[in-house]
């Protein structure tokens, strides 16, 4: 996550999250004791303080920034692993997938905990609340205020997930040009690579192999003819200038 009061201001008040999707939580209890039903989830990154505002019926950016930020100050989310690269540190991608695969691990038990308990308590208030017995209005009144605190604690757990997700946009796009320029890399030593492999799978690759290496030692003992034959007119010369001098 690294320094996120100086990450860009992330806009994503557009898409609300969606609650209670059958194929990522276990069947929920049957009951839950009052104690267990509004206990926090241990080390989780729900809040009770981020409630969502009237008019968008989303958390502003600005608070779940510096919810981040204080989970990651106080070591429930991790800040972004770096690695030394030559003079500049950038961003250890493969130590981020491994900590962001134990971030979604966790963050999807605890949205499962807290749904499984907003499913109960707002159940449980519906039955309360149209009981036609008198006798039950205080229980029902208690049974909403605890359906509205596990909606805010589930709502700011979808919060957390998706300002994640949006906080890794620019680190992905700050990578794509040396993702790209590896790629291009190994292209290039998978096609010579590729070539010797099908000249290796010929049947006639002795073959093949000893006609190039023909090739190259005729090559080598013509340009060291040249040279030599180079070498020797430059010797004739030189003697003739020795002798010319001598005689005069």
């Amino acid at each position: 996550m690294g320094n996120q009061s100086s990450a860009p201001a992330l806009d994503y008040t557009g898409n609300a999250p969606r609650v209670g999707n059958p194929t990522v939580c276990p069947p929920p209890p049957s009951s839950f004791t009052d104690a267990d039903l509004m206990r926090p989830f241990s080390g989780g990154v729900g809040s009770d303080t981020l409630v969502p505002d009237t008019s968008t019926g989303r958390v502003s950016v600005a608070a779940v920034q510096a919810h981040v930020s204080a989970l990651t100050a106080s070591g429930v989310l991790k800040p972004r692993p770096t690695q030394q690269v030559g003079r500049d540190k950038e961003t250890n991608m493969m130590k981020l997938v491994t900590d962001d695969s134990e971030v979604y691990n966790r963050l999807r038990k605890e949205y499962c905990y807290y749904e499984q308990r907003y499913k109960y308590a707002f159940k449980r208030f519906l039955t309360l609340a149209t009981s036609r017995d008198t006798a039950d209005n205080r229980a029902a009144e208690t049974a909403l205020r605890n359906t509205k605190l596990l909606n805010i604690r589930l709502n700011s757990v979808l919060e957390v997930m998706n300002y994640l997700a949006a906080d890794r946009v620019p680190t992905v796009n700050a990578n794509k040009t040396d993702i790209n320029r590896a790629n291009a890399e190994i292209n290039e030593k998978l096609t010579r690579l590729r070539a010797n492999y099908d000249m290796l799978q010929k049947e006639n690759a002795v073959i093949t192999t000893q006609r190039e290496m023909v090739r190259f030692t005729e090559e080598k003992n013509n340009y060291t003819a040249n040279q030599i034959a180079a070498w020797a007119a430059a010797n004739v010369v030189a003697i003739g200038v020795i002798f010319y001098v001598y005689r005069n």
